[in-house]
């Protein structure tokens, strides 16, 4: 049913009720004209509001109008005095209770567009988060990964460092041994060299250096007797004294 078949429809019912109520009135007219009635009577019988138009207007119209009222121009949110001024100057039309009102339905609408748009919104930025997470573990990971590997090359060249100062270790101790050796050696060849003499009867230092060395003199007397810790020239038959 649309909104003029509904309008005529309540404008038929009231037009019904007036009539039955001018019928009722004519009726009382009547009867006090046939009781005798005066005519001033009359008039004031018609200057009553009668009981039907009473109750059109209770139960009927005044329902009726705020439900109009409210189908038509009500929205969630919005004063009375707002929708008063939106509404005024306008004509009332009676809609069907089973339409939507238009503003209903693009509140709806735009309630819908709002929460696609914040899913949207909430959905870009999960995203986001998300790949910078990603980002932040690529990160941490490359980072503890150089962090290793620096590890690893810092104790590798400890390692190395220790590796090296064992072998000049070694080598120093090798050097040692063999300058040891090599000591040892010269004094073995020195001590085969070094000649010696065993002292007879008759003879005395000095005639042993003019044997040995050819000379006779203090200094090589001094060398004879610092080879054999002497402190004096004096010898015993049979002593053994270094010739060096």
């Amino acid at each position: 049913m649309s909104k003029e078949d509904y309008r005529d429809k309540i404008e038929e019912h009231r037009q019904s009720f007036e009539e039955e109520t001018d019928q009722t009135a004519l009726s009382r007219a009547s009867r006090l004209s046939r009781n005798g009635g005066n005519l001033k009577k009359q008039q004031k019988t018609k200057r009553k509001i009668p009981l039907m138009t009473i109750l059109f207007i209770i139960f009927i119209l005044i329902p009726s109008t705020i439900l109009i009222y409210f189908l038509a121009f009500y929205e969630p949110g919005k004063s009375i005095e707002e929708a008063e001024k939106d509404t005024s100057g306008s004509q009332v039309e009676i809609e069907n209770p089973g339409d939507k009102p238009d503003g209903k339905v693009t509140a709806d609408k735009n309630e819908k567009e709002e929460k696609e748009e914040k899913a949207k919104k909430e959905d870009k930025e999960n995203a986001k988060a998300t790949e910078q997470s990603k980002k932040d573990a690529e990160m941490l990971a490359a980072k503890e990964k150089a962090a290793l590997e620096a590890k690893k090359a810092e104790e590798a060249r400890k390692a190395e460092e220790a590796a090296a100062a064992k072998r000049a270790e070694e080598a120093r101790k090798a050097e040692e041994a063999r300058k040891a050796a090599e000591a040892k050696k010269a004094q073995e060849e020195a001590a085969a060299k070094l000649k010696t003499h065993t002292v007879k009867e008759n003879e005395n230092l000095y005639r042993i250096a003019l044997n040995y060395y050819g000379d006779g003199s203090e200094a090589t007397l001094a060398k004879i007797r610092s080879a054999n810790g002497m402190s004096s020239d004096s010898l015993q038959v049979g002593q053994v004294i270094k010739l060096p």
